[in-house]
């Protein structure tokens, strides 16, 4: 009868140590995973910001070299998309400049208040804006 103990206490420490490093695997799994979609959103974030500066770059630059440049034009890259929304304002002084990025599931504005386009453009502001 000793013997059948002996079996039944080796057998129930074998399934406690195994529920014990199969909570740990789950665990660390669970963190490990939770890591990398963290690691995606700051990723996705930053692109999305990188992709509203160059897409507000080309709109000054398109601006700049065409007073009348009207904006409202959406830009299509690898990673995302971006709209340069309607400039406001016309001629010379005092329009602004709205652009807006997504990538992923992260949205990405920002707002240039430009005093005067020509000979040399003045921005007067810019920043990330929630919504427009």
């Amino acid at each position: 009868m000793i013997k059948h103990t002996q079996g039944f206490i080796a057998l129930a420490s074998v399934l406690i140590l195994s529920a014990i490093f199969l909570s740990l695997s789950i665990g660390i799994a669970s963190r490990v995973i939770s890591e990398t979609k963290t690691d995606i959103a700051f990723h996705e974030y930053d692109s999305a910001r990188y992709l509203s500066l160059a897409c507000a770059e080309y709109a000054r630059m398109e601006l700049e070299s065409t007073l009348d440049y009207q904006g409202n034009e959406g830009i299509l890259m690898d990673e995302g998309s971006c709209q340069i929304l309607p400039i406001e304002g016309t001629g010379n002084t005092n329009r602004t400049l709205r652009v807006q990025s997504t990538v992923g599931s992260h949205t990405y504005s920002i707002e240039y208040n430009i005093l005067t386009v020509s000979p040399h453009m003045v921005v007067t502001s810019s920043e990330r804006v929630i919504s427009f």
